[in-house]
């Protein structure tokens, strides 16, 4: 069954590409079928991303496409086991047609009030929409442990928050630049990505694929 997964925050700069990024390779670990579709294509980093990985069939991107709902229907024919969608920090009435279309939102977050706020254009789209909804950590600073704590707090009281967190490395954004994903480059953040595709599997496992 085809899993949607929206990835979306209401500010750029929250790591949301790069979240995209390694879980798509973290599935296609796993999975045959894994596409990524590029809502942000105006910004082209992930298409970018994807022309210096070799442009694969696995995960593959699709960033030139007419209607999203007729594209998703021809990915779930065709069996794609998990679709990620990077939405656009800009334009909400996009955002909200992927969220509807989705089995599950990610929402990623630095440890700062200011993306807080702006997170909330996103997820008060998921609770209209009773879509199942998740923060995630990103940019994590392991020294910070106070202002990571604080808010973890902060979020909770909102919704969900994932137990893992991207942290913040030179090898993350460095892998990125080389078409990979961090823990593809750097062995020390694969227990990371694993973690947070096992969380992403248990929130978008208690959903009806569309």
């Amino acid at each position: 069954m085809t899993k949607v997964i929206a990835i979306g925050s209401g500010k750029g700069g929250s790591g949301k590409t790069t979240l995209t990024v390694t879980l798509a390779v973290r599935a296609s670990k796993e999975a045959r079928r894994v596409a990524i579709i590029d809502l942000n294509s105006d910004q082209g980093n992930l298409s970018q991303w994807w022309l210096i990985r070799g442009e694969p069939d696995n995960p593959l991107l699709f960033d030139d496409f007419g209607d999203l709902d007729t594209l998703l229907s021809t990915l779930r024919r065709q069996k794609y086991e998990w679709v990620f969608l990077d939405c656009p920090p800009g334009d909400l009435d996009l955002t909200e047609s992927a969220i509807m279309a989705s089995d599950a939102v990610l929402v990623p977050v630095k440890a700062s009030a200011f993306d807080a706020w702006a997170a909330e254009s996103v997820t008060e789209i998921c609770k209209r929409r009773k879509v199942p909804f998740a923060f995630i950590l990103t940019a994590v600073d392991s020294k910070m442990k106070t202002l990571n704590a604080h808010a973890i707090k902060n979020l909770s009281a909102e919704g969900q928050v994932f137990k893992s967190s991207m942290a913040y490395k030179a090898s993350q954004i460095n892998a990125v630049v080389a078409g990979k994903a961090g823990f593809e480059a750097d062995k020390e953040l694969k227990p990371e990505a694993d973690a947070i595709f096992t969380e992403l599997k248990s929130l978008a496992g208690g959903t009806n694929g569309r």
